[in-house]
């Protein structure tokens, strides 16, 4: 259990809401389990409590799980690590680290990690791992950890190894992607936020190759599983936007004394003279370009024609006096998109 000893950890408990799902008559010797398993962890990480990580973590359990296949009761502990790590142990019982939450941009991102680490327990998956292990089945396997009998230790810290260390098959993982994208959707949160986390753990891995990640610790399938989910999106006709994952291209408007402004991630955009009608303007300008301004269009798709701008068929603004003009504002909002990118240069922006 390697990531038991370099783990240094405090621990949030986060209770959570079950759901509208069919009971698991089953389910109560996972849960017992995982209560197990939940203890050997806990006598080596203390608990703490920060009430912003848990109203955030709560948040997102609740929306995600309507969308899982059974009534399971979730609790959420946090572990304060700078480790890139989340796990789920049987019986519903998710752990993540504090350097994962770090690390992610947005709710978008986390929501990803969570339903991928859900279907696994929703699916017992670490179980069904251990009982392939053992040359049994489910029930048997669970009579063997609860029995106390001399093999129990043993084959509970399998089933709490495979969880920490993600042994999964290439199956399972690739069942917890699909299920978790498909949870992602159906909650409202951007299906994006995998796909930019699959790119975040590859970017890490070329900066620092022999760094274990935990979750995604199988680093060469990793581009594997990120087509996978890039294809998931294509097939559904779901357009990828990364600035809902990374949070990017946010727009404010901001009102001097004599002028008003459109800012997009900090850098002027647009900028007019300060008036009743400029504001108007600004506020519908805001509008159309927080629908169409992404981060995977092509310089050709942000274009002028006829004195007005254009994104894609879109019309975005056209020549008012006082204000920036449209091929200023082209050349500013491919500056800013371009910033955007560069913050993320593995990423493949271009649909």
């Amino acid at each position: 259990m390697r990531k038991f000893l370099l783990l240094i950890a405090v621990i949030i408990f986060i209770p959570s809401i079950s759901f509208s799902a069919e009971p698991d008559p089953d389910l109560a010797k996972e849960v017992e389990i995982g209560r197990r398993a939940v203890k050997q962890i806990e006598a080596e990480w203390p608990l703490t409590s920060d009430p912003a990580i848990t109203s955030k973590l709560e948040m997102i359990l609740n929306r995600l799980e309507p969308y899982m296949s059974r009534r399971i009761n979730w609790e959420v502990r946090l572990v304060k690590t700078e480790a890139l790590n989340a796990f789920c142990l049987p019986g519903g019982f998710i752990f993540f680290t504090t350097g994962i939450i770090d690390a992610l941009k947005t709710d978008s991102e986390l929501a990803a990690v969570m339903a991928h680490e859900m279907i696994h327990a929703d699916r017992k998956h670490s179980l069904r791992i251990a009982a392939d292990s053992e040359k049994t089945t489910l029930g048997a396997l669970a009579v063997m950890i609860l029995s106390g009998g001399a093999l129990a230790p043993v084959i509970l810290a399998q089933v709490a190894q495979t969880a920490i260390t993600s042994s999964y098959t290439l199956e399972l993982e690739a069942e917890a992607d699909r299920l978790g994208m498909n949870a992602l959707i159906k909650s409202g949160y951007s299906p994006t936020g995998m796909i930019t986390l699959f790119e975040h753990f590859m970017a890490e891995e070329y900066k620092q190759p022999l760094v274990d990640y935990g979750i995604y610790m199988n680093h060469p399938t990793t581009p594997k599983r990120l087509a996978a989910a890039v294809k998931i999106l294509h097939d559904r006709h779901i357009p990828i936007e990364r600035k809902y994952s990374l949070g990017l291209l946010r727009t404010e408007i901001r009102e001097g004394s004599k002028d008003i402004s459109l800012n997009i991630d900090g850098q002027n955009v647009i900028t007019g003279m300060k008036s009743p009608e400029t504001r108007e303007l600004m506020t519908s300008i805001r509008s159309e370009i927080d629908k169409y301004l992404q981060l995977e269009l092509a310089p050709y798709e942000i274009h002028v024609e006829r004195g007005s701008l254009y994104i894609g068929n879109h019309f975005i603004a056209g020549n008012s006096d006082g204000m920036t003009k449209p091929d200023e504002i082209r050349k500013n909002l491919l500056r800013v998109i371009n910033a955007g990118r560069a913050k993320y240069p593995t990423s493949k922006f271009f649909k």
